[in-house]
């Protein structure tokens, strides 16, 4: 679930399976290298080889991007929020919204596990990466 996506702002804020509120690629975050930054040998969910970059994996900012920062309470998380607002990015009010009827609701903020006891992939898709691709090839 989330609670803003880049579709209704600056910001796309969520859930994460992994336990916490997630601020996906934060404008605010360090950048990262990605798969597209050091390449990937047989990826397995787009099933072919991505390149690296012609950086050569040096990461020299056009193959990198924001990183995501996670918050372990609602308190964070909201703070976060106004900080984007604070430095003028579009932060919808349900973000705000949502996230303190969570907070009062006293709603978890627990990992999701797949069956076999490895991180979910989505709270929507409850199955690791490793089961999916499982289940994929058996179809």
């Amino acid at each position: 679930m989330s609670y803003c996506r880049f579709s209704e702002g600056d910001v796309y804020m969520y859930a994460s399976v992994n336990g916490g509120i997630e601020c996906c690629a934060c404008s605010l975050a360090p950048k990262v290298k990605t798969i597209f930054t050091t390449g990937y040998k047989n990826h397995p969910i787009f099933k072919k080889d991505i390149e690296p970059c012609t950086c050569g994996g040096e990461g020299c900012g056009k193959c990198m991007m924001p990183g995501n920062l996670t918050f372990n309470n609602y308190q964070e998380a909201l703070d976060h929020l106004q900080k984007h607002r604070d430095r003028g990015d579009d932060v919808p009010d349900h973000a705000f919204e949502g996230l303190k009827r969570d907070m009062e609701d006293g709603e978890p903020l627990e990992p999701l596990y797949c069956a076999c006891g490895k991180i979910a992939m989505a709270f929507s898709f409850p199955r690791c990466l490793e089961c999916a691709i499982k289940e994929d090839e058996k179809e």
